[in-house]
């Protein structure tokens, strides 16, 4: 049986189909090498922000972003300090009966300038509690008295809740009462300007006297008369170190007399 030889036209004919197929073939093997290196990139955009890329050291992003944010916070102590402005002070004339002569003398002494009337009504009365610094001054209270609660009102009446060593502890004669009441009462009115009059208190009770020579069941206004003079006392608030600067300012009417 004899095959019959194609023609010339029909020859070039298949040479450009099997020409064709192969261009075929080879632009669907280029796309799907291009789809899977796009699958990679985008699996790796995709994955979590802690998760390592391949060829990365595992945690190594997660390290990076906590050293950062330590960075950012810095030291809690320190930001604290930071945080924590001192509180400005102020000087307070407090008032101690005399050694000399039968009336008081103040001593200049730095408290706290708190907000509230009543903290700094405690400062002043943690210092006449302590009693003085100069030899010409003499304890206001009886030792042991304690200050309990000042309850400031806003009528400007304060009042002064003392532990019963008050009314215990005081001797003397009816000076020593005045003395000491408006001790009490000078130093507060003086130097807080919220307050006009003080009332006493005994173990949070009205007293009608300390040692029986005062009416004290009303709040009493201050007697700026009994004052005689003056001395300087600069140190650290509720009485720390000080340095004791006498000036000598007697005011003595009745001294320069005698």
């Amino acid at each position: 049986m004899k095959h019959k030889k194609l023609g010339r036209p029909a020859a070039i004919g298949w040479l450009l189909l099997l020409a064709g197929l192969l261009v075929l073939a080879g632009c669907a093997g280029g796309s799907g090498e291009q789809s899977e290196s796009e699958t990679d990139s985008e699996a790796t955009e995709s994955a979590p922000s802690g998760q390592a890329a391949e060829g990365e050291e595992p945690g190594a992003e997660a390290n990076d972003a906590d050293a950062d944010a330590d960075d950012d916070e810095g030291d809690p102590n320190e930001q604290a300090e930071s945080s924590l402005a001192p509180l400005p002070r102020r000087t307070v004339e407090i008032y101690f009966p005399s050694e000399v002569d039968d009336g008081l003398v103040s001593e200049f002494r730095e408290i706290f300038a708190t907000a509230t009337a009543g903290d700094q009504i405690k400062q002043i009365l943690a210092d006449l509690i302590s009693g003085p610094s100069s030899k010409q001054a003499s304890r206001a209270l009886p030792a042991g008295t304690r200050l309990r609660q000042a309850y400031v009102l806003d009528d400007g009446i304060a009042w002064l809740d003392f532990s019963s060593e008050l009314t215990e502890g005081i001797g003397g004669g009816s000076m020593a009462e005045l003395l000491t009441v408006y001790s009490i009462v000078n130093s507060v009115v003086a130097n807080v300007p919220d307050v006009r009059r003080v009332g006493i208190l005994v173990n949070g009770q009205p007293v009608e006297t300390l040692n029986g020579h005062m009416h004290l069941l009303n709040p009493l206004r201050p007697n700026f008369s009994l004052i005689l003079g003056s001395i300087t006392v600069r140190g650290a608030p509720r009485g720390g170190d000080s340095n004791i600067e006498l000036l000598a300012q007697q005011a003595g009417a009745r001294t320069a007399a005698s």
